[in-house]
């Protein structure tokens, strides 16, 4: 197992992986990226996908967006596969739908790096929701076109684009759904507490005992499975913030058991 950097939630990850593993497993932290006795790499982080995506050992990439796994999966080991750090957008779609019930029009705000949208605008046209798209292909047209967006949306749904939301726009962002009195969902327990709505996460160990899960089939059958998302979630919500916005919103117990948070 390779770690990124000391960064908490790889920590957690790490913690989680140990505990979950059978102890027949034996698993080892690799130094400087030193793996030549290893019959699977289990890469925590987007530092550490680098360095093994040339690997000739088999790789489970984790804690990486998608968005993060594609680029290093072209021309990388073919043999390699990995759990997505954000949800599929069927799952924040529900989460959206059973928060905000009233909602008619979604806000979105994309670059160059947002994930495809056919999911999202298929899933909009069956609920006969308005998808509200909003392109910044250069940061300087952020401001505007998120002006433009919230005035015409119910809700801001945000997508994993680092283009978009970076830790220099983030703060920004949520002040101006807050004063335009838009609801902002997020995409992690960080976001909620800055200030979003809500958001549907993945925790440390529960990606964890997915990955625990892949290591013993791979020990079993030499194989790894396809590139998937995360199957448990969470949910989180800011009940300070709908008070404010003048909401009412269910328990993030009850969302998570209305979009099925756990199997």
């Amino acid at each position: 197992m390779a770690l990124d950097e000391d960064r908490e939630a790889y920590l957690s990850f790490e913690s989680a992986l140990r505990n979950s593993l059978d102890s027949r497993q034996e698993i080892q932290l690799l130094p400087s990226g030193a793996a030549a006795q290893a019959e699977l790499i289990v890469a925590i982080g987007s530092k550490t996908v680098a360095r093994f995506s040339s690997s000739s050992i088999p790789v489970l990439n984790v804690m990486v967006s998608r968005i993060g796994l594609e680029k290093f999966r072209k021309g990388g080991n073919q043999g390699s596969s990995g759990i997505y750090m954000d949800q599929p957008t069927e799952r924040q779609f529900s989460l959206l739908r059973a928060a905000l019930p009233q909602t008619k029009s979604i806000g979105v705000l994309i670059s160059n790096e947002t994930p495809e949208l056919v999911s999202l605008r298929q899933l909009s046209t069956d609920s006969g929701l308005n998808l509200n798209i909003q392109n910044v292909p250069e940061p300087n047209l952020l401001a505007s076109r998120l002006t433009e967006v919230l005035s015409g949306s119910d809700v801001l749904l945000v997508l994993p684009d680092a283009a978009v939301y970076r830790s220099d726009t983030i703060r920004n962002i949520l002040l101006e759904t807050y004063r335009r009195h838009v609801p902002m969902i997020g995409l992690s327990q960080n976001y909620v507490r800055a200030g979003a709505l809500c958001a549907v996460y993945s925790t440390p160990r529960q990606v964890a005992n997915q990955a625990a899960r892949i290591v013993a089939q791979f020990s079993k059958t030499r194989k790894l499975p396809d590139y998937q998302y995360p199957q448990e979630f969470e949910v989180a919500v800011n009940t300070q913030v709908a008070r404010s916005l003048g909401l009412t919103i269910k328990s993030a117990d009850e969302l998570r058991n209305e979009i099925g948070g756990r199997p």
